[in-house]
């Protein structure tokens, strides 16, 4: 049975020249799903806090962590939550390269996914734990140690 292992939250998702969107990665025992952050969820997110009595910086906040909902749907009402989300069979996939940004130099983490194209991502990520995860589930993964290694 399908299930999601690990979410990797808020990061921007390179389609091409200039075009980003912001997505979750919600990684399970078979495939990383691209999720992609609407508008639309942001603000239910935050109508439902508010409808909890949430407080206002709560409520802003809701847009942010609304990723942790994924560890309680079944991956394919992840992948039909958007018309854009799609999925990467961990099969699939020849190699992910991590490389750690540089916080001084305003420079995010990075993550390349190599399979029948090349998806990239960048953010605020947990390198050793997604090297982890994604090992852990037979795939090649390169850098993500400490000091990049």
């Amino acid at each position: 049975m399908e299930n999601v292992l690990y979410v990797i939250p808020n990061l921007n998702y390179h389609k091409g020249f200039l075009k980003s969107a912001l997505v979750n990665l919600v990684l399970t025992n078979q495939r990383i799903i691209v999720a992609h952050v609407k508008k639309e969820l942001i603000q239910e997110a935050r109508e439902e806090a508010k409808a909890r009595g949430d407080g206002f910086f709560k409520r802003l906040a809701s847009g942010w962590t609304m990723h942790e909902r994924y560890y309680d749907m079944s991956p394919e009402d992840v992948l039909k939550e958007a018309p854009e989300n799609f999925s990467i069979p961990l099969r699939e996939i020849n190699e992910v390269k991590l490389k750690s940004g540089n916080v001084d130099e305003g420079k995010k983490d990075e993550m390349e996914i190599k399979w029948k194209e090349k998806s990239k991502f960048s953010g605020d990520m947990n390198q050793r734990e997604i090297k982890k995860r994604l090992s852990d589930l037979g795939v090649k993964v390169k850098g993500g140690g400490l000091f990049g290694f």
